[in-house]
C-alpha cells in the first residue's frame, strides 16, 4: 500500500526553497507514494507563484492556502482550519514541513500525538537554529529531521538531543533532465550576445555588495590586457539602483564595462541557457540559501565552478578535480581563471567531473530514495515500540 505523505511549504514565491520541496514531492510520487502538496497562495495579478510551477512541473494534487513565509494570527486560524480537514479526508502518514512557520501551523493542525509523524527539512548546512521557536519545534513537534550534511546532524544531536536513527542525510535533489547538456534548447551565447570564442565567467547571484561582486569584476579587470576574449556574464537583480551601484558604476570605473554582460533575472530555460553559456560560475559567498542550489545546478548543467571555502562549498568541490576553491580575493580568482584559460584540457576534464558529479550526488530520486526510507524507519520504529 502506498505510503501517503502530505508536504508543507509555508511560501507562495518561486525561490531556492521551494524548487527543492517540490522536486522532492515530485521524486517520492514516482517511487510510488501518495502525496499532497500544500503551499502559500499567490494573490491575483502576481507573478506566478509555487502552485503554478509545481503544476507545471506535473506535481498534483496541489492545494494554495495563505500558508504566509512568517507567523500571522489571523493566517494561521484560517490555515490550521483547512489543513484539520485536509489531514482528516487524506489521512497522512507523514506531515513533512519545509520551513519553519508550515513545521508550526502543521504541529498545530495535526492536533495529536502520533500518527501521523511530523518531519522537519533543515536546508542549512550548519544544523537547525537555536531561537526560541526552533527549540520548541525541534524538541515538542519533531519526530524526524532530514538535514543536508553531517555537521547538521552531529549539531542536531548536540543542540536538541536528537537520536542518531531520527535524522537522516539527505542533500537536495536537482532536476538534472533540465539542466542536462543534451536537452536541446536555444543557442546559448547568442542568447546573450557572446561570440563562441569568447571566455564567459559567470556569476548567477541577488545584485548586493554582500555578495562580493567585487572580486570578479576586479579579476576580469586585472586580466583584461592579457586575455581580450574574457567576459562576465552577471545573471541576477536586486534592490533598487543596487544594479548601478554594486556593478555599472564599478565597471564603468574599472574601463571593463564592455565586458560584463548584464543578463537580469532568468527564469526558466532562460536560466538553463545561462549556464551553457558559461566557461566557469564563480560563486564568491553564500546566499540565503546555504545549500548552495546555484553551485549545484551549474554543476549539473557541465560547468566547473570556482567557490570560495566557505559553508557548504567545499564539500560540493573537491579542489583541481570538479572546480577549484579560491581565497576570498580577486588575486586568487585571477590566479585561477589564468591558470584554466591557458589549459582548456584542465577546465573540459573538470567540466566532466562536475557533471559526473551531479549525476551521482543529486538526482531527485536520490534524495527520494533516502527521504523514503527514513520514514519507514520512523513508523516501524513506532510499531515495534507498540508491540
Amino acid at each position: 500500500m502506498a505510503m501517503k505523505i502530505l508536504h508543507l511549504l509555508s511560501n507562495r514565491r518561486w525561490t531556492e526553497r521551494s524548487e527543492p520541496a517540490v522536486d522532492l514531492a515530485l521524486a517520492e510520487r514516482v517511487l510510488g507514494a501518495e502525496v499532497t502538496f500544500v503551499c502559500g497562495r499567490s494573490p491575483e495579478g502576481s507573478e506566478p507563484g509555487v502552485a503554478f510551477h509545481a503544476r507545471r512541473k506535473g506535481l498534483d494534487p496541489v492545494v494554495a492556502l495563505e500558508m504566509p513565509k512568517h507567523f500571522r494570527v489571523l493566517s494561521a486560524f484560517r490555515d490550521v482550519g483547512k489543513l484539520h480537514e485536509l489531514m482528516a479526508d487524506f489521512n497522512p502518514e507523514v506531515i513533512h514541513c519545509h520551513m519553519p512557520n508550515a513545521h508550526l501551523l502543521g504541529s498545530m493542525a495535526r492536533g495529536r500525538p502520533k500518527p501521523p509523524f511530523v518531519v522537519r527539512s533543515c536546508y542549512d548546512p550548519d544544523g537547525p537554529k537555536g531561537d526560541l521557536r526552533s527549540r520548541f519545534l525541534y524538541r515538542r513537534c519533531t519526530d524526524g529531521l532530514v538535514v543536508i550534511s553531517r555537521a547538521a546532524k552531529n549539531k542536531a544531536m548536540r543542540r536538541y538531543r536528537f537520536r542518531s536513527d531520527a535524522i537522516q542525510v539527505a542533500e537536495p535533489g536537482i532536476d538534472l533532465g533540465r539542466f542536462s547538456r543534451d536537452r536541446k534548447i536555444s543557442e546559448a551565447r547568442k542568447d546573450f550576445g557572446l561570440k563562441e570564442e569568447v571566455f564567459v565567467v559567470g556569476m548567477v547571484s541577488r545584485i548586493r555588495e554582500s555578495r562580493r561582486i567585487d572580486i570578479p569584476l576586479t579579476a576580469v579587470q586585472a586580466l583584461s590586457k592579457e586575455f581580450p576574449q574574457l567576459r562576465l556574464l552577471l545573471v541576477g537583480r536586486g534592490r533598487k539602483n543596487a544594479m548601478q551601484e554594486v556593478v555599472k558604476k564599478p565597471s564603468t570605473e574599472m574601463g571593463i564595462a564592455d565586458r560584463v554582460i548584464l543578463a537580469g533575472y532568468c527564469r526558466n530555460d532562460g536560466l538553463v541557457a545561462a549556464y551553457r553559456a558559461m566557461d566557469v560560475l564563480v560563486y564568491p559567498m553564500p546566499g540565503t540559501d546555504k545549500s548552495c542550489r546555484t553551485v549545484r545546478e551549474a554543476m549539473a548543467s557541465g560547468v566547473p565552478v570556482i567557490a570560495s571555502r566557505i559553508g557548504f562549498l567545499p564539500e560540493l568541490i573537491e579542489n583541481g578535480v570538479n572546480g577549484r576553491l579560491m581565497d576570498l580575493s580577486p588575486e586568487s580568482l585571477a590566479h585561477i581563471l589564468s591558470d584554466l584559460m591557458r589549459d582548456h584540457d584542465k577546465l573540459d576534464r573538470m567540466a566532466g567531473r562536475a557533471s559526473e558529479t551531479a549525476k551521482k550526488r543529486f538526482p531527485t530520486t536520490l534524495q527520494a530514495e533516502r527521504t523514503l526510507s527514513f520514514y519507514r524507519r520512523l513508523l516501524g520504529a513506532k510499531e515495534d515500540h507498540v508491540l
